[in-house]
C-alpha cells in the first residue's frame, strides 16, 4: 500500500484512501484532494471508492444507530484494551502527522472499536428493558462483557475476529479482503486442540464486499479461528492455502 499523496491519478491510491476518508481522518486539504481525484477518476473507480466509503460507514452506523445512547468513557477504555495491536503500525500519539498507512490501519481498527462500543451500549439498553427490535446474535456477541478481539493484517486487508466465550459465538469482520478467485471460496474454520477443525461456512465472490461480516456459532473449546481457500462447496478439512489464523483465548 503506497503512502503517495492522492492526486497522482492512481486509482489504487484513491481506493486505498477510502477508509480514512470514510471516518474523517484526513486534514481538510487532504480531504479536498481526495475528492478532486475521485471526481477525475474513471466511473468504475468512483463507484468502487463510494462503495468502500459506504460500507465502512454502514458498518459503524449499523451498531450506533440502534439506540442514541452516549457510552461512558470507561466503555472505550475497555474496548480499546481488547483490540490486538498491529506491530507494523506506527503509533499515532506523536507530534508529527501519521502516515496514510498508519491511518488506514487505524481506520480498520476503528470500525471494530465502534462496533464493540456500540454493542456494549446496546446490551445495556436491552438489559434495562428499552423498547426496540430484538438484538441479533452479532449484537449480542458485541455486547458480551467478555467480548475480545483478535486482528491480523493480510496484505492491504484487515481481518478481525470478535468473540465471546460466554455467548459461545463470534463475529468475523473483514476489511478490504478481495473476493475469492474464480473457482474458489473462502471457508471459515474453528481449530480445536489436537488438530481438529470444524467448518463454519463458506464465502463466495458474491458474499465478500469491501467490508464483510459473518457470524460464527458454537466456538466451544476452539483455540483459534481460521480462513482457508477451498474449491466451491468447501472441504471437509482445511487445505494448506490458509488466509489467516487468529487465536481464541481460553475462558
Amino acid at each position: 500500500m503506497s503512502d503517495a499523496p492522492a492526486g497522482t491519478g492512481n486509482g489504487d491510491a484513491l481506493l486505498d484512501d477510502a477508509e480514512v476518508y470514510a471516518i474523517h481522518a484526513l486534514a481538510p486539504e487532504e480531504r479536498a484532494t481526495v475528492e478532486a481525484v475521485r471526481g477525475a477518476a474513471a466511473a468504475d473507480v468512483r463507484a468502487e471508492f463510494d462503495a468502500r466509503v459506504d460500507a465502512v460507514r454502514e458498518t459503524m452506523a449499523a451498531q450506533a444507530a440502534q439506540h442514541g445512547v452516549e457510552p461512558p468513557a470507561e466503555v472505550f477504555d475497555r474496548v480499546l484494551a481488547h483490540v490486538v495491536d498491529d506491530p507494523g503500525v506506527t503509533p499515532i500519539r506523536r507530534r508529527t502527522r501519521p502516515s496514510r498507512t498508519a491511518l488506514r490501519a487505524a481506520a480498520a481498527a476503528a470500525v471494530v472499536v465502534v462496533a464493540l462500543a456500540a454493542g456494549v451500549v446496546l446490551g445495556r439498553s436491552v438489559l434495562a428493558g428499552r423498547e426496540g427490535p430484538a438484538p441479533s446474535e452479532t449484537e449480542i456477541v458485541l455486547a458480551a462483557p467478555d467480548a475480545r478481539t483478535a486482528q491480523a493484517r493480510v496484505g492491504d486487508a484487515t481481518i478481525s475476529f470478535i468473540y465471546s466465550r460466554e455467548r459461545n459465538a463470534g463475529v468475523v469482520l473483514m476489511n478490504d479482503v478481495p473476493p475469492p478467485q474464480d473457482g474458489t471460496v473462502y471457508q471459515m474454520w474453528l481449530m480445536d486442540p489436537g488438530g481438529g477443525a470444524r467448518s463454519r461456512g463458506t464465502m463466495t465472490q458474491a458474499d465478500v464486499r469491501p467490508t464483510t461480516t459473518a457470524a460464527v456459532t458454537s466456538i466451544d473449546g476452539a483455540e483459534s479461528f481460521g480462513i482457508s481457500i477451498e474449491r466451491p462447496g468447501g472441504a471437509a478439512t482445511p487445505s494448506d492455502r490458509i488466509v489467516t489464523t487468529l487465536p481464541i483465548a481460553p475462558r
